[in-house]
């Protein structure tokens, strides 16, 4: 009988990316293998995309460059280059409302240094990131196996995690050229923030011949901060547009949750789909609040939910490494 297929799906979240990150640092050191060796397939979101590729991106003798250790101080350390308003810019945007929120250069130099000149068709694993296409207004994936057959889906990883940090009102879309063509990209996150049943579906395409699955999905933060009705019931655009990305963004995630733990719970009586998510009571659900004090906030959650699911991480690992 073949082996399940091993499928792993991150959140996006920006900021919030440090939460998956802990996670997956855990997994692997309990698993003692990098997570391109512990998947089949490995789909994210936005922040999550940039976790994704950064898992799969080649290093030296075959290994991945970066663990998840390095991811989560990547958050750590480069949220404050990404997430940088020079007064130029609020002026310019007047505070946001007529531009994005953030220019690209500093998300742009730091997406070259971290992923130099690789490109997707050279991922240690399949992986698969999700983006949304402006003009022909239509969903948008960018998949590590096309990309080996066909040059003209073949990108820079700098470019498609560019692309996939696009979100609305925070970057500039992104424009990337493609066979005489072009697309203009924005962050998956506006159809699929948790992308488990795009990752679902990719995986049955992929591995039709396996026995089933072994499914982990990855939240960034539960959003717990209310939005009191005497304030919402006289907002307009300009004070809905952040807390309405907010709100689709955990809406959608919680109804993909319930999806695939009706499809995928458990295979015979062995527990087959695994989500890790924290409710964020002491972190700002905000996506680009990279001030030290958010940060050691959001690590601390991610520990209090990987102590108390410590069993769940011991099954996991005992099951993604059965050959």
């Amino acid at each position: 009988m073949n082996k399940p297929a091993r499928v792993l799906s991150i959140d996006g979240g920006g900021i919030r990316g440090i939460i998956p990150c802990m996670i997956l640092k855990e997994l692997e050191g309990r698993a003692q293998r990098p997570i391109s060796d512990l998947f089949d397939l490995i789909v994210g979101t936005s922040s999550g995309g940039i976790i994704s590729l950064g898992l799969s991106l080649p290093g030296e003798r075959g290994m991945p460059k970066y663990d998840a250790k390095s991811l989560a101080t990547f958050f750590e350390r480069e949220g404050r280059n990404i997430f940088h308003v020079p007064v130029w810019k609020r002026v310019e945007s007047a505070w946001n409302l007529l531009d994005e929120k953030y220019p690209e250069k500093g998300l742009e130099e730091v997406l070259s240094r971290y992923f130099g000149e690789s490109r997707l068709k050279d991922a240690l694993r399949p992986v698969m990131v999700p983006a949304y296409e402006t003009e022909s207004r239509s969903p948008w994936f960018f998949r590590s196996e096309r990309a080996r057959v066909s040059p003209n889906f073949d990108f820079p990883m700098k470019d498609v995690a560019r692309a996939i940090m696009a979100t609305p009102t925070y970057f500039p879309p992104k424009k990337l050229e493609s066979g005489g063509d072009y697309h203009s990209l924005i962050d998956g996150c506006v159809f699929g923030n948790n992308p488990g049943m795009c990752a679902y579906v990719e995986a049955r395409k992929m591995y039709p011949e396996r026995d089933g699955f072994i499914f982990v999905s990855l939240g960034s933060g539960k959003l717990t901060r209310r939005i009191p009705h005497e304030d919402a019931r006289d907002w307009g655009l300009a004070q809905w547009a952040h807390p309405l990305l907010n709100v689709m963004f955990d809406g959608q995630g919680d109804v993909v949750d319930h999806q695939l733990r009706e499809l995928l719970q458990f295979s015979g009586k062995r527990k087959r789909y695994f989500r890790f998510q924290t409710r964020l009571d002491n972190g700002n659900d905000d996506m680009d609040d990279s001030r030290a004090r958010n940060i050691h906030a959001l690590k601390k959650e991610a520990k209090e939910m990987i102590d108390s699911h410590s069993e769940d991480l011991d099954l996991l690992s005992e099951l993604l490494v059965e050959r």
